[in-house]
């Protein structure tokens, strides 16, 4: 059976950046096999199912390439911290509560906000020390949503500030093996692995990561073809426990430390980059590092506002990502869009810094490039994956459309998501999700598996209403 969405605003983010107002896209099985204008538009068979986009844009479906996907659970209570004080004070805390049940509920949780705010894939970078069994109750709710899911380990081990880590790094990256082996194109491909290496200042002077575990690691990643996510350049300008603290102390950033060991290179993803410098930017450009900006989470935070529009001059390529929803609380890659067209027009006075279609491609192509896919995702061509965003501009918030890629981003929102494709299957239509029962009963046990462990980690005090000062 083929697919036809017809009548829509299709925007391919294709090599030539055609735009097709009155267009169609058809889908043979799990992908696209064609794209154009409706004068072309194959007739469909009387079995094939028909979807009506007229006054709706048709994109490639987001991605979103930075998330953690348990954050979740803690939506809404994370208000005034700076960065360096939410990790110290909030997540340490929870960690320690987190089990395989909250990771599974989590899962499902998430991959309904992601869907429903017309998202297809994700990068789901682990901030934790993983099981076997973590890694199932993460994986399989989101490949039985049907959503895609690059799943980013980490590499952890036995090191002077993790002494407790049960493995060595040998025996990490043995363990890190085999749940490649287990996992990476699971599910019809919708399941990929990717790697964690948190190298930056803070992670090295604390020892949790060292220079045998990073350079060990990277070697592992270009071995397997994986790609590697890292935080870095994060943080407040703090000299006791910020960014500058770090620099001051030794005499380089997080992109040069990379640099010096001899490891950046195109696996890399590094993510948030608040702090990068132009040096640092020329040095990523040179090796096809990529970077990924979140840009309402560094806001939520008070971090700062990343040079994201500097980078693509640099030649960088960037992508978008949400962070976290205990970070900024909402994985609306629609919203992502807005605030790094306006947060860049601040950051540089200039209204032209970043517009509407640049934000579009690094919510699309541009990120499918960061994690190597571009052959495969990230754009509406035949031959790729049916990865297929709809969204209903018939909104009284988005009102008329002389420019319906300027009002999807600027004036309308992710849950005007109608339909949702993943590899040709609906995964998300009209407020449902073919693939997931009863979607308010894990969202539920989401709120009740929150307050408990929140509970658990000391920090009820959090859920009540702070009175402004």
């Amino acid at each position: 059976m083929r697919t036809h969405i017809l009548n829509g605003y299709v925007v391919p983010v294709n090599r030539a950046r055609d735009v097709f107002p009155d267009g169609f896209v058809t889908v043979d099985g799990s992908r696209i096999a064609a794209v154009g204008p409706a004068a072309a538009a194959p007739k469909p068979a009387p079995d094939d199912r028909v979807i009506d986009a007229s006054g709706s844009i048709v994109l490639p479906g987001l991605i979103n390439l930075h998330q953690h996907h348990w954050y979740t659970l803690f939506k809404g209570l994370a208000d005034g911290f700076l960065l360096e004080d939410w990790i110290t004070g909030f997540v340490f805390p929870i960690v320690p509560h987190l089990s395989e049940e909250a990771m599974r509920v989590a899962s499902y949780v998430t991959a309904m906000e992601m869907l429903a705010t017309g998202t297809t894939c994700s990068l789901n970078h682990s901030v934790t020390t993983t099981t076997p069994d973590i890694v199932r109750a993460v994986i399989e709710p989101q490949a039985a949503a049907g959503i895609r899911q690059v799943y980013a380990k980490e590499l952890r081990c036995r090191t002077p500030g993790n002494p407790g880590h049960p493995l060595s790094l040998k025996e990490s990256l043995a363990a890190f093996q085999e749940e490649h082996h287990r996992w990476h194109g699971a599910a019809g491909g919708l399941v990929r692995l990717a790697m964690v290496i948190e190298s930056n200042a803070h992670w090295v002077a604390a020892g949790m990561s060292t220079e045998e575990l990073i350079v060990e690691g990277h070697g592992l990643a270009m071995r397997l073809g994986l790609r590697i996510s890292d935080h870095v350049a994060g943080g407040t300008f703090s000299l006791e426990k910020g960014f500058l603290k770090y620099l001051r102390e030794t005499g380089r950033t997080d992109v040069r430390y990379l640099m010096q060991l001899g490891v950046l290179d195109a696996h890399w993803i590094l993510i948030h980059g608040i702090h990068l410098t132009d040096l640092d930017l020329e040095h990523m450009a040179s090796v096809g590092a990529s970077l990924v900006y979140t840009p309402t989470s560094e806001s939520m935070r008070g971090g700062g506002i990343v040079p994201a529009s500097t980078a693509v001059r640099a030649g960088v390529n960037v992508a978008l990502g949400t962070d976290g929803p205990m970070v900024d609380y909402s994985v609306d890659m629609v919203e992502q869009m807005k605030a790094c067209s306006l947060m860049q027009h601040v950051r540089h006075l200039d209204p032209t810094r970043m517009p509407p279609e640049r934000t579009i491609e690094m919510a699309t192509i541009r990120a499918a490039a960061a994690l190597g896919l571009e052959d495969e995702l990230g754009s509406l061509e035949p031959g790729k994956r049916a990865d297929i965003a709809i969204f209903d501009l018939k909104k009284p918030w988005v009102g008329v459309l002389h420019r319906p890629i300027s009002s999807l981003v600027y004036a309308a929102k992710g849950t005007d998501a109608r339909v949702v494709l993943v590899d040709g299957q609906v995964a998300y239509q009209d407020g449902r999700f073919p693939r997931i029962s009863d979607g308010g009963e894990w969202i539920a046990e989401a709120q009740r598996l929150g307050r408990e462990i929140i509970q658990k980690a000391g920090l009820s005090h959090r859920l009540a209403t702070a009175a402004p000062d």
